[in-house]
């Protein structure tokens, strides 16, 4: 009876040392999660975006050439080539169809109108925005490690339950056989007993293989510590409201509007004009000085400098639809945060409508252990004396195995709850 009740009532017995705690198990799941791998991606992919962002700044340069040949050129008024060879000047080719050029162009922004700044700052809130991403992906993984420890916990209590239920069958088939070899009862009473044994080897068969399937799916995610015994969790404290802002989803959305903000001022920027100054050089024929090329036809270097101002007034066309589109993406942000916490607010109060439940329940089911294994005790008191039928005392133990399997989920439940409350909430 008193292993019974410790049984029942041991929430905070003692583990061994290599015994695995949720927390534990949450981060190895973490850890070992291929998805954490993206977060030193995401880092690469902003950091690379921002530079790229901040090369802007940068001369941009542009090295060409190209030779051609042209159907018409520049050649001198026939006046003036009649006035030039009265003075003896001849050898007047002008300018040659065939042209060619090696050109460096250099162009460096002035101002932009905050264009660069602006496609920096969608790059920095899209990268916090995939993160957020991963910390939710992560968060119901959390959930997911929760369901599958509870359910060890719930089947290990349950095993024991039956365990127990085996040792008391075995002891009064022991008893029964000692009568029947005595005479004092009918050998159909102890293969009523031993039938019932039987049965109650094949639960716990049952049980012992949900655990080894539970315990493979939980060693994909923890690795070797999966096999360790499971230490039962306190109750925690709980919240006293179901307040949401917690969750990584809240944080997430926030993250969402912040880069619709972001590609907002982006739309702005680009409507901007920009200025700069540009240089330009090449080596070739003809130069830049016509007259020159047309009076010989050598190759000679050229170079302009000079600022410029350029205005993209197409961007405006569109500007208007672009802003209004995102503010549409903006509030659609606002209605999916008003359902995420209503639906949250619902939950959470599911979870603490059946954290109250099974509080009231588990206060009776030490009482109902207690009966039933007085009752069984009894039972088999009586059947020492030749009292009772055995029948009778099969019925004893299993509504005893029944309390304690009963009470043991309760308690599970129970605690699940809190820890479903908890993880609702992101409450710690």
């Amino acid at each position: 009876m008193n292993r019974i009740l410790i049984t029942l009532m041991a929430i905070g017995a003692a583990v061994s040392a290599e015994a695995l705690t949720l927390q534990e198990a949450r981060q190895l799941a973490v850890d070992n999660y291929p998805l954490v791998r993206d977060y030193d991606l995401i880092a690469l992919t902003e950091r690379y975006t921002l530079q790229n962002a901040a090369k802007a700044w940068l001369p941009q340069v542009e090295v060409g050439a190209q030779a051609t040949w042209q159907t018409d050129v520049s050649a001198y008024p026939d006046v003036l080539k009649e006035m030039l060879s009265q003075r003896g000047m001849d050898d007047l080719k002008g300018m040659s169809p065939w042209q060619w050029k090696a050109q460096v162009d250099v162009h460096q922004v002035i101002w932009d109108g905050g264009r660069i700044k602006a496609s920096q700052d969608v790059a920095k809130r899209e990268a916090e925005e995939d993160r957020l991403s991963n910390e939710v992906e992560l968060y119901r993984l959390r959930g997911h490690i929760d369901d599958i420890y509870f359910s060890l916990l719930l089947l290990s209590q349950q095993g024991e339950a039956i365990r127990s239920s085996i040792a008391l069958l075995q002891a009064n088939l022991d008893r029964v056989n000692s009568l029947v070899v005595n005479g004092a009862a009918m050998q159909s009473d102890a293969d009523a007993i031993e039938a019932e044994l039987l049965s109650t080897k094949q639960q716990l068969i049952s049980v012992q293989s949900a655990m080894k399937a539970y315990r493979k799916i939980l060693a994909l995610y923890v690795g070797a510590r999966a096999d360790e015994e499971l230490e039962e969790p306190t109750p925690v404290m709980l919240p006293s409201d179901n307040d949401s802002r917690m969750r990584p989803e809240q944080r997430l959305m926030s993250a969402r509007q912040e880069t619709l903000l972001a590609r907002q001022s982006q739309v702005r920027k680009e409507s901007m004009p920009q200025i700069g100054a540009f240089a330009q050089g090449y080596f070739g024929y003809p130069g830049m000085n016509f007259m020159e090329s047309m009076m010989n036809r050598d190759s000679s270097f050229n170079a302009m400098l000079g600022v410029s101002v350029s205005w993209n007034i197409g961007s405006l066309y569109t500007r208007k639809n672009k802003l209004l589109s995102l503010q549409a993406a903006a509030d659609r942000v606002d209605v999916s945060r008003r359902v995420f916490e209503f639906n949250t607010d619902v939950q959470a109060t599911q979870y603490r409508t059946e954290i109250d439940r099974l509080r009231e329940i588990f206060e009776s089911d030490k009482a109902i252990v207690e009966l039933r294994g007085r009752v069984r005790n009894a039972s088999e008191a009586h059947l020492r004396e030749g009292i009772v039928e055995p029948t009778d005392l099969l019925l004893r133990i299993t509504d005893e195995k029944n309390a304690l399997i009963s009470a043991n989920s309760h308690r599970i439940e129970y605690l699940k709850a809190i820890y479903q409350l908890q993880n609702t909430l992101n409450y710690e």
